[in-house]
């Protein structure tokens, strides 16, 4: 991981009756503060972490630095946080102090001691109580809730905010002399007060801060459901970047000064980190991602989205954001459809592409009301007018059929939306459009209500690396392969969100074909279908519709929802006046095509 200290090794001796080893005092120089109750005793294993030396030390004591260069760094962090969040791994302590540079201004995240562990990640310890600093520390943290990754989010948007204004947004004395939480720095008043204003979520933007405010006011908001995640951060944080000067790389002489207190030498050996079991961090289970041994970029960074700036709390900005890192299920509300149901009412994270998610309702034995919520791009139907409004989202009705009744999300002139469309189950008794549209109506308020807070919340994890939710499915299918289809017009898609979908038309027999990724659990051949292996990828091919043949290409499978097998696929629909036959020959040569393209990825 290019922005996180480099670990080397890590050594372990048997305690002596003192809790020091060999010698060598506790706190001597260059080992790293792993919070309250980091020093070990008596009886007590220890690690020594040797470590990449980083010779310019935390900037706690460096001058302010202009919004763009905090910017840099903040993206650089925010990268590193991106993939330590990917491996379960939550920093927790992200202040100026456990930020250094190297002699060419790169910055690294120091000081995994207060770091905890999530997802089931086995380390060589087991999680402690969670160390912070207040004045950098998101509320949740504060109010000793489990970390979590948009923890780490809320302290970067501090560090930066501190990085540009000499102190975080909550107040506080410049750099780090009010410690860690637990300390009694700066007396038990002043203490309470960084406690209570930490629990609370206060902050107050300085105005140095300039083009920065939007960014950190969304990666500072108090709900932690709101905030962007890591990789949108960094990709938001290094929009501001590249909006100013690029600063000039300090010299070998100077990199790392320390001002007012001159340059901080330490041999390498010196940076061992002398750790109690009680604290010693899993970074043993943060692994490289990069085939030549570095972190890999995150996927999402090398395609920005400037469309997908977070909102400020209470202010305007995009709907939807990057649709990559949405959370979709964030806006069904299970407990608001309940009263449609016997009880039976639950979501369904693990079906149809990224920019959906279902709510199942349970009616009785016989019927159920399935309740979609999907992002749209593109502008509202002409002649389309909110027929209510929850704050600033307008919620416009869609015609209604027998069997299915939709309502559209949109906020002033944002092209995207977000569409809830509710239908009666596949072989359900079909109640009529009346119940239907009660269902959707109740559906698109609950919605609308978190989309006046913000926009839509991120996800939680993120997406792993591996996901088809970074890949673009246009891709996958060139021309000669789309040739397989007579007539298709390939310059001409029809492309859906995040283009996790596109669809060519033909002016022969009608004939489409449609690319999109698709969640499920994973696909049996029955129906008439058959399964087969192109490029190493099993792939169910088989009629759909009385005019379309699908090729479902298992991309990877994961644990979905209850502990379920769920899969990744990559679906090709061939459609049209065409006989059978004929539309799963077009299906297959497209899953060839799309088979092979995954395997060169």
């Amino acid at each position: 991981m290019p922005h996180v200290v480099t670990l080397f090794d890590v050594v372990s001796a048997p305690p002596d009756g003192d809790g020091t080893r060999n010698g060598t005092r506790d706190g001597a120089q260059g080992g790293t503060r792993g919070g309250p109750g980091a020093r070990p005793g008596a009886g007590e294993q220890t690690f020594w972490f040797v470590m990449e030396y980083v010779p310019g030390g935390g900037l706690d004591r460096s001058p302010p630095v202009s919004p763009a260069r905090a910017a840099r760094v903040g993206a650089q962090l925010a990268d590193a946080l991106a993939a330590l969040h990917e491996d379960g791994i939550v920093h927790c302590d992200v202040k100026p102090a456990n930020v250094g540079l190297t002699r060419h201004g790169t910055a690294k995240l120091l000081d995994f001691g207060a770091a905890y562990r999530v997802g089931g990640i086995e380390t060589i310890t087991v999680n402690g109580p969670s160390s912070f600093t207040p004045d950098y520390a998101a509320p949740e943290l504060a109010r000793g809730n489990v970390p979590r990754p948009a923890s780490d989010v809320f302290c970067l948007a501090a560090t930066v905010h501190a990085l540009v204004a000499g102190v975080p947004p909550r107040g506080g004395p410049p750099g780090e002399d009010a410690g860690p939480a637990g300390t009694a720095d700066g007396g038990a008043e002043t203490d309470r007060l960084r406690h209570w204003k930490a629990e609370q979520g206060v902050v107050e933007l300085d105005a140095a801060v300039g083009p920065l405010r939007p960014v950190l006011t969304a990666m500072l908001h108090r709900d932690p459901r709101q905030r962007p995640d890591a990789a949108e951060a960094g990709r938001l944080l290094a929009d501001v970047a590249g909006a100013g000067p690029e600063p000039s790389s300090p010299s070998p002489g100077t990199a790392g000064t320390v001002t007012g207190r001159g340059l901080r030498r330490r041999p390498l050996l010196a940076a061992a980190l002398a750790v109690s079991t009680v604290v010693a961090l899993g970074l043993i289970a943060v692994q490289d991602h990069g085939g030549d041994g570095t972190a890999a970029s995150s996927p999402s960074r090398a395609a920005r989205d400037r469309t997908a700036g977070a909102t400020a709390n209470g202010g305007t900005g995009a709907l939807v954001g990057d649709p990559r890192t949405a959370d979709v299920c964030a806006l069904a509300d299970p407990a608001a459809l309940g009263q449609f149901g016997a009880g039976d009412v639950r979501v369904d994270v693990d079906y149809g592409n990224f920019d959906r998610c279902d709510v199942l309702v349970g009616v009785d034995d016989e019927t159920r009301i399935d309740t979609s919520i999907r992002l749209l791009d593109g502008s509202p139907p002409e002649g389309s007018r909110p027929v209510r409004t929850v704050g600033r989202i307008g919620i416009r009705e869609e015609q209604a059929d027998r069997d299915e009744c939709t309502r559209l999300l949109t906020s002033g002139g944002d092209t995207a939306r977000v569409e809830v469309r509710v239908n009666m189950g596949k072989g359900s008794v079909v109640g009529g459009s009346s119940t239907l549209c009660t269902v959707a109506d109740k559906a698109a308020a609950s919605a609308a209500q978190v989309l006046d807070r913000g926009p839509v919340p991120r996800r939680s994890p993120a997406y792993p690396r591996t996901s088809l939710a970074w890949a673009d499915a246009c891709a996958l299918l060139d021309a000669e392969a789309l040739s397989a289809v007579p007539g298709l017009k390939v310059d001409v898609p029809e492309v859906g969100v995040a283009k996790w979908r596109c669809k060519w038309s033909s002016d022969v027999d009608e004939l489409n074909a449609t690319i999109a990724f698709f969640r499920d659990q994973p696909r049996s051949a029955v129906g008439g279908a058959t399964s087969r292996t192109l490029s190493g990828y099993r792939t169910v091919v088989g009629p759909d519709d009385a005019d379309t043949c699908s090729a479902f290409v298992e991309y990877r499978r994961y644990s979905g929802q209850d502990g379920g097998t769920a899969a990744e696929m990559v679906r090709l629909d061939a459609t049209g006046g065409r006989p059978m036959d004929q539309l799963c020959t077009m299906a297959t040569g497209l899953a060839t095509a799309t088979a092979a393209s995954l395997r060169a990825r």
